[in-house]
């Protein structure tokens, strides 16, 4: 595949519908992401399909990262067979680890179940056991939702499916706003679960965590172009939100550290 130097400056616009999340062109993307950085992999796992870039090696440690995180959900699913399955906020049990302590703490304040942010959780505890070992840069991607931390400026290209802004969206995080999760939702294409239509619902937050948790409240809040402002208005005033791009029709709304390019 030819990339032009243009090209691999920046994340490009997805060309095709990745089940489950309505967000970026895996294939386009993660090529970008080989030239822009020395080290790349792609990891199968569970129900997970990783993909990680960074300025350092960090093979040897990724696997037990994984593996752990894992354990750990679960555990917590086998003693709260509720956990797995609720679309509302759970009750934070003493016996739950700290990385599903703080799913469940994120959740709850965005009214949404648990599993709303385990793609989320994932990227954030493997973050915090890999970012020591890097020298500035590192990209996680699970399903289409982020984590990066960058010293530069990164360009995100977000598909959406409607005929007023189709291919026609890019996202610029500045690095003064890294380390950050950004996550997308959408209730009108992708196989996840929305009790909404949203077009699209990017969040970008301190952590993958809150954003994807936030990203499928925010598309839950939107059944007409009506409702863009509204939510706008409501999810800015929510403190782990930090960004905020939704789409219904033709209307487009943006606040805070995401800036259109």
């Amino acid at each position: 595949m030819e990339i032009s130097e243009k090209e691999n400056n920046k994340f490009l616009r997805q060309t095709d519908k990745i089940p489950g999340k309505p967000f970026l062109n895996r294939q386009i993307y993660r090529q970008n992401l080989r030239l822009r950085h020395r080290y790349s992999w792609q990891i199968s796992y569970r129900y997970t399909e990783l993909f990680i870039s960074s300025d350092s090696s960090l093979e040897d440690r990724i696997k037990s990262l994984l593996e752990e995180i894992y354990s750990q959900l679960d555990y917590c699913i086998e003693c709260d067979p509720s956990f797995e399955k609720s679309l509302s906020p759970v009750q934070i049990k003493p016996y739950f680890p700290e990385p599903i302590k703080n799913m469940c703490r994120l959740s709850a304040i965005f009214n949404v179940g648990p599993m709303a942010a385990v793609a989320g959780t994932v990227n954030d505890f493997l973050a915090s056991g890999l970012e020591k070992y890097c020298e500035n840069e590192l990209f996680i991607e699970n399903g289409g939702d982020l984590y990066i931390r960058s010293g530069r400026s990164v360009n995100i290209g977000v598909y959406v499916k409607n005929g007023f802004f189709k291919d026609s969206i890019t996202l610029q995080v500045e690095p003064k706003d890294m380390p950050c999760g950004i996550c997308a939702s959408s209730g009108t294409f992708g196989h996840s679960l929305s009790f909404g239509k949203c077009d699209l619902a990017v969040v970008l937050s301190d952590t993958s965590t809150g954003s994807d948790a936030a990203a499928t409240a925010v598309a839950n809040s939107i059944n007409s172009a009506d409702d863009v402002k509204k939510s706008l208005n409501y999810f800015k005033k929510l403190s782990p939100v930090k960004g905020l791009l939704i789409v219904k029709e033709d209307r487009i709304g943006i606040w805070g550290k995401i800036k259109l390019v």
